[in-house]
């Protein structure tokens, strides 16, 4: 099975806390709009993330890495 190295496994944890930050932001953005339209798209964009971050939850585990702290 391949491994990853000490940078590679860095470097996908950097994006899954950068693809948390972005839920985060969606859902709040989301949460204080007053316009149905820019809601939607804010939630919408949330739930692209939250797909990014699975992705590359699953791949890591695909992989037998480990992902600390970051979902």
């Amino acid at each position: 099975m391949e491994q990853l190295t000490q940078m590679e496994l860095l470097q996908l944890e950097e994006l899954l806390r950068a693809e948390e930050l972005a839920v985060k932001k969606s859902e709040f953005f989301a949460d204080n709009c007053h316009d149905a339209d820019l809601k939607k798209i804010f939630q919408e964009s949330g739930g692209v993330h939250r797909g990014h971050m699975d992705g590359l939850l699953r791949q890591l585990r695909s992989l037998n890495g480990k992902a600390t702290g970051a979902h």
